[in-house]
Order: structure tokens, then sequence, then C-alpha cells
């Protein structure tokens, strides 16, 4: 499963996200876990736009947000999507993109496991597939927009990090906007777009354990921070 990844503005001034519309201020967020807020792309019309959004989807019927939690969403598997009930009408219909820089994933021994980001080769931001799902509270009528990550079997390089052998689907630059089009609503249409990703176009590295601290948890840029550069000056002396 995929909860945990860096989303900085980097990407609003990228080329391969320019179709979507314009965000002068998108924050940066290092270190974005499950339940907390990111940015997506969608297009519910005609128009893109790009809305902030809670990492944990919560279904349209859902009663309440302590009933939604009971349900882990905020992953959601491409071989299944189309036939489990929370994520259904949402990938047919709410398509959305993540924009990331790196996403986290560990390995190691229970209690030490070791953080590494993937990334790109070049560390240029890229789309994760995604979907989401506004829903209403039936108390205060307030609204929440909700998002989930699509995964799909991991390649070469995430299985060496990931225990399940999963990964996120990533979406070349060239489908982001056929992703987000609300004419391929069909199953078969749909599902060309689950492909595993080429692990010869990613990297993996040592980031610092503290990004999964829960006293002294690590934010901003030094989140990305490879450590194992840092391990090499220091033995020098």
């Amino acid at each position: 499963m995929c909860n945990k990844f860096a989303q900085s503005s980097r990407w609003s001034k990228a080329n391969s996200f320019r179709f979507a519309k314009s965000i002068n201020e998108a924050p940066d967020r290092y270190n974005v876990s499950f339940t907390e807020g990111a940015l997506i792309i969608l297009k519910p019309g005609i128009d893109y736009t790009v809305e902030d959004a809670m990492f944990w989807l919560v279904p349209s019927w859902s009663s309440s947000l302590k009933n939604a939690f009971e349900f882990t969403t905020f992953n959601a598997k491409s071989e299944t999507i189309f036939e489990l009930k929370s994520f259904r009408e949402s990938i047919l219909h709410s398509r959305c993109i993540i924009p990331c820089d790196a996403i986290y994933e560990s390995k190691g021994p229970s209690g030490n496991k070791q953080p590494y980001a993937i990334r790109m080769k070049d560390d240029e931001p890229f789309g994760m597939a995604g979907i989401y799902s506004r829903w209403k509270d039936p108390q205060t009528q307030e609204s929440l927009q909700t998002f989930s990550i699509i995964t799909t079997p991991a390649n070469e390089l995430f299985a060496l990090y990931h225990d399940k052998k999963r990964m996120p689907v990533l979406l070349p630059p060239e489908s982001y906007e056929a992703w987000l089009d609300e004419k391929i609503n069909t199953k078969e249409s749909i599902s060309r777009f689950f492909q595993t990703f080429p692990s010869e176009k990613m990297r993996a590295y040592p980031v610092s354990k503290q990004i999964h601290s829960r006293n002294n948890r690590l934010q901003g840029e030094r989140c990305l921070e490879d450590i194992s550069s840092l391990e090499k000056s220091e033995s020098l002396f």
C-alpha cells in the first residue's frame, strides 16, 4: 500500500502539468500521510480544477467519518476497483491525478525500518492515478473532498521496498488528460491505464527515519534528503 508521499509546489510549474488550472501558491507538503491533505487535479466538467482533498476516500453514502475509517480506502487495488462498493462509482466517473515528487516506502525489521524515497531519475514531479469522492456530512451538511491512490503490482524497484509488492499506478504525462476525460467511462477503456511503470525510469535512496517519527515528525525539504551521502561524508572523519 502507498501511505506516504511528498508533494512540493514544483509540480505546478512543471511542463507536464500545464494543462491544469494554474496554482500560484501551491503548498509544499513533503510528508503527506493518510487522513492528511494534498492537492488533486480533476475535471468535473469542462475545466480542469485543482482542489485540496483528504488522503482517505470517503464514499458519498458513508453515514459518518467514523464509519468510513472502519474501511481502508486510502488505496484502491486496480484488480478489484470496479467491483468494490467503495470505489466502483468513482473509478467510472470521478478520477483524479495526485501530483507527487516522491513516494516513501520502508524495509527492514519491525520497529527499525529504513524509509526510502522512490522518485523519477530526473527528480521531476509525476502524477499518480487516483479517484475522488466529495462527501457531505449528514449532520452538519459540510462537504469534504477525499481521494484514494490506485495501486498495481510492483515493478522491480518497488518490489525491493514493499512487502506486498505493490506500487501506485503512475501515469505517463501523455496520458494525464485522457485519464481525466469523463467520456472514458467503461471498465475496458479505463483498465488500459493500469500499467506497471518501468523501474528503469526511477531511483530509490534512503531518507531520514524521522519521517515516521510520532513525536518529532520531519517536515520540509529535508524529507527528500539522501542520507547515504551524509553517512559517507561523516565516515570520513
